[in-house]
């Protein structure tokens, strides 16, 4: 007795293809259009919801820059759960960030504006020195050192790599929280007797980017510069939104963001009474010379590179604040 074949074992051998997902005939490939469609949908779904995580993500990160933050570096769990315990019961005005290993921290202080770096030389905290002085990103972020060790190599090596204080273990939390405050103090302290010697007026900028990591370049490029508060957005509604709340002296907008970008964003401003005599300046990293002649031509007030604004660039926009339109 001879069996008959299945459909799908004479659709083989009378050379036609199956969908590999339902098994129905099909003239090539490997999926049917029906699946290939319920295909496309399920990644269309998926990757809207990583757009969404990650615009969440960055919207947490760009609501941080503004606060005051004290980063514990340090692998011993325990060890880093006490000094955690002890900064947060002393410093009210400080949230207290902590990473137990140096990945976390060097991606802590690429997306975070930290205030102090506290580190212990006991647990890894030597090598994590070396490595925040060593990349021009940090070299200006106050470091505290704490070690149980008194030897003076271990002390002398320590300050070498440029340290704003060392902490011998045990420590009270008293006097922690106190070498700390004493620490944070000293540089809030500094920046008036600067300005008052140079002259200068305090200047309130709005920087708009969607790019987080130019965002946090920029604003440190600013800064190193021009005696300004700097307040941040990542979008054009939210760059409104801080303008119409607070004003500002000057609007800097990135032009390639998504939705509403830079030149639509200075048309925004322009047919709003109340902004339209605040100064906006384009930052863009293109070289096209079809971009800029339409930046030019347009209503703005100039523009600059981004996200490392040169010397010239930041001289333009000092020359805007203290010349405004």
């Amino acid at each position: 007795m001879v069996r008959r074949g299945t459909s799908d074992s004479r659709n083989r051998l009378g050379g036609g293809r199956v969908c590999a997902s339902c098994g129905r005939p099909i003239k090539g490939g490997l999926y049917c259009e029906s699946c290939l469609e319920k295909f496309r949908e399920r990644a269309k779904v998926q990757g809207e919801r990583m757009e969404t995580l990650k615009s969440n993500i960055l919207k947490r990160v760009a609501e941080g820059k503004d606060e005051n933050l004290i980063l514990i570096v340090n692998s011993d769990e325990r060890n880093l759960s006490i000094t955690k315990i002890v900064l947060e019961r002393g410093l009210a005005d400080f949230k207290i960030l902590t990473a137990n290993n140096p990945l976390t921290a060097i991606n802590t202080l690429v997306s975070r504006e930290i205030s102090l770096v506290v580190l212990d030389a006991d647990y890894n905290g030597l090598d994590m020195l070396r490595r925040i002085r060593d990349d021009e990103r940090f070299k200006g972020v106050p470091v505290m050192m704490m070690s149980s060790s008194t030897r003076r190599e271990i002390v002398a090596d320590v300050f070498a790599l440029g340290v704003q204080d060392y902490v011998t273990k045990p420590c009270a939390p008293a006097d922690l929280i106190g070498r700390v405050n004493k620490l944070l103090n000293i540089k809030e302290e500094v920046a008036p007797v600067i300005e008052t010697k140079q002259q200068k007026s305090t200047f309130r900028i709005v920087l708009i980017d969607d790019d987080i990591f130019d965002l946090r370049q920029e604003r440190e490029r600013l800064k190193s510069r021009l005696p300004c508060q700097i307040t941040t957005a990542q979008s054009a509604a939210e760059g409104m939104r801080l303008l119409e709340q607070n004003g500002a002296d000057l609007v800097l907008v990135s032009l390639d963001m998504p939705f509403v970008n830079g030149l639509k964003f200075l048309s925004l401003v322009n047919s709003n009474a109340k902004l339209s005599n605040i100064p906006v300046i384009i930052m863009t990293d293109t070289r096209d010379f079809s971009v800029i002649s339409e930046i030019n031509r347009s209503s703005a007030a100039g523009h600059v590179r981004k996200p490392n604004i040169t010397e010239d660039g930041l001289a333009f926009i000092e020359s805007k604040l203290r010349n405004p339109r």
